[in-house]
């Protein structure tokens, strides 16, 4: 007996595997902009002759942001602010269409179970939402922290 393979198993399998996809591609992309920022900043420093044009440099604007940017970006409230704010809308965004999917009867006839199914929808709005929460977390924080990368300049 031949029991035929349920369409919502697919469904989770191919988002399963179009996030792995982003991450992979996302932390490639990541390696190969550090790699080309620290082969400039190494060039920088080459071309400087001694401590006292160094001493020189990093007094000037320019040398400030140098200074800034030699911190990784994962230490950049920043950049972990928005991160969190992308991967929650793309989780809410997959989520609401499945839901949509599910609820038009995309996913499978009437007599078919999609409890599973609506339980992992229910998870990935679940965490998309709690990127979103975090995101407003950290931004709030660092806001009232002051390391939120203004240095007391208001917009």
């Amino acid at each position: 007996m031949i029991f035929p393979f349920p369409m919502e198993y697919a469904v989770m399998l191919l988002v399963f595997a179009a996030g792995m996809t982003v991450l992979i591609l996302s932390c490639v992309g990541k390696w190969l902009r550090d790699k080309q920022r620290l082969a400039l900043q190494k060039a920088i420093l080459e071309r400087v002759g001694s401590v006292k044009d160094l001493a020189e440099f990093l007094t000037t604007e320019q040398g400030e942001r140098f200074l800034g940017n030699l911190a990784p970006t994962h230490f950049r409230t920043h950049h972990r602010t928005m991160w969190s704010v992308r991967v929650g809308v793309v989780l809410l965004t997959i989520g609401i269409v499945l839901m949509f999917g599910l609820h038009t009867g995309l996913f499978g006839g009437v007599g078919t179970d999609t409890k599973p199914l609506l339980l992992g929808i229910l998870l990935l709005i679940a965490a998309g939402v709690g990127m979103l929460l975090s995101a407003a977390v950290a931004f709030l924080l660092a806001r009232t922290l002051g390391v939120d990368g203004r240095n007391g300049e208001t917009k």
